[in-house]
């Protein structure tokens, strides 16, 4: 039986379990901005020779994007969602493989999205995210849809949107910063990728959370 350490005792779960990881899916797990760039150029929608910028977490500040404001790039996020794009997305390198390793590690892998942003599409939003973590042999115990992520305690989070992680440390919650071109003003620890290098330093911050800087 795994011994687990006093600090995590109240987050014991089953027999083995301790390590509790509450992991974002967009930009973290999945290419939302890679999928919606293929999604646009192959409506007719975007110049297939356009690579947009990724300087900002939010698209329609990002040159290259062809919205004209949010509206519009809520309108096509709504029309990418009815052709499935959640069910359809591409991996992350390396994330399956990385996650399993986590999950037979005991830690209990706890996926926290903030996909239902866009009224009247909720079921299949819900139906193709649990598709596409079948279909990518992604292992998770828990599946939750929410904006306010600072409500749902984990021993470690992992996220890559500056305002989740800001929140999230606002409330004393230990957080990972998945690394992407607009958060790299934040503070570490950070993730560079899902290779094992990266997954044997995750593993050692959910016993030893290293000494970080305020922000």
């Amino acid at each position: 039986m795994t011994t687990i350490p006093k600090e995590y005792e109240n987050q014991r779960v089953g027999v083995n379990g301790y390590r509790v990881l509450n992991l974002d899916l967009d930009g973290v797990c999945a290419d939302y901005a890679g999928a919606m760039r293929d999604w646009l150029v192959a409506h007719g929608l975007m110049d297939p020779d356009v690579v947009p910028s990724c300087d900002e977490y939010n698209l329609v500040a990002n040159d290259g994007w062809p919205f004209a404001g949010r509206d519009d790039y809520l309108a096509a996020h709504k029309a990418a969602e009815s052709d499935h794009l959640y069910a359809t997305m591409k991996q992350i390198p390396g994330v399956s493989h990385a996650l399993r390793r986590l999950a037979d590690e005991h830690v209990y892998i706890r996926i926290v999205t903030h996909r239902l942003f866009v009224s009247g599409q909720h079921r299949m939003v819900v139906s193709d995210t649990a598709q596409w973590l079948d279909e990518q042999h992604i292992p998770y115990m828990s599946l939750c849809f929410a904006g306010l992520k600072d409500s749902i305690q984990a021993t470690v989070h992992i996220d890559d949107s500056p305002a989740n992680i800001r929140a999230l440390r606002g409330v004393g919650q230990h957080v990972v910063v998945f690394d992407q071109p607009y958060n790299r003003g934040l503070g570490g620890p950070r993730m560079t990728g899902w290779d094992d290098t990266n997954v044997d330093r995750l593993l050692k911050w959910f016993d030893h959370w290293p000494e970080t800087k305020k922000e």
